[in-house]
């Protein structure tokens, strides 16, 4: 549902849940959501108790440098559970991807007439190879500090969301979480795991999360002006 008559572009999207509502932005376009049975009246007072800091956000996105395309090339930088490292291509016989003396260093074949695509490929099984046993272990250390059991971790390819809890306790990521510090990926893994306690993003949920996150909500703005996903 688009909303007019604000200086900026809103979509408001109705979900189940049954309080909380929440603001954020995807870009420029400024996206609410709320509870299915909340009026247009008070999903406008919302807005407009929010316009000043929609705004700060707004000019914040706004003039954010626009990032160049990768090159996959040696030299560039690709980061790693928040820090950066250089690219190092080698020539060789069996393609390959592996952090040495703090370098990404990757092995491509001579013959190879795309190398690029070679090494996006290997990067991104790289990265997928380490979400997957990086996220398993925070996500069984962090379990036993909350007192629940996920059924299973998996690692998925999401386009919009960093995450995800099935009500049977299955928590899927998205791989690209690794790309972001430690901190960030270990928030990701407590408003999973708090799902087990609450399921909606309720009042009583985000308490959850507060106990074991009291900065919860720099962490979840951090993703937000983070757009890795």
């Amino acid at each position: 549902q688009v909303m007019d008559g604000f200086a900026f572009p809103v979509e408001v999207v109705r979900t189940d849940r049954k309080r909380s509502a929440s603001i954020y932005l995807e870009g420029d376009l400024v996206k609410v959501r709320v509870p299915k049975t909340l009026s247009d009246t008070r999903i406008r007072d919302l807005i407009n108790k929010r316009t000043p800091w929609i705004k700060k956000k707004l000019k914040e996105w706004s003039e954010k440098p626009v990032s160049k395309p990768k090159e996959y090339v040696s030299g560039e930088t690709f980061p790693y559970l928040g820090r950066n490292y250089r690219l190092k291509v080698i020539s060789g016989n069996t393609p390959s991807i592996k952090l040495k003396n703090g370098y990404l260093q990757t092995i491509v074949e001579k013959t190879d007439k795309n190398p690029q695509a070679t090494i996006r490929s290997l990067l991104e099984d790289w990265y997928r190879s380490h979400a997957e046993l990086r996220l398993a272990e925070k996500t069984k250390r962090w379990a036993k500090i909350v007192g629940v059991a996920p059924r299973s971790v998996s690692i998925k390819n999401y386009k919009s969301r960093w995450g995800s809890c099935a009500i049977n306790g299955d928590i899927a990521y998205n791989w690209r979480v690794i790309l972001a510090p430690h901190r960030i990926v270990d928030y990701v893994v407590i408003h999973e795991l708090c799902h087990l306690l609450e399921h909606s993003h309720s009042p009583k949920y985000w308490k959850h999360v507060e106990k074991y996150f009291p900065d919860w909500k720099d962490c979840r703005g951090w993703l937000r002006n983070n757009s890795i996903v």
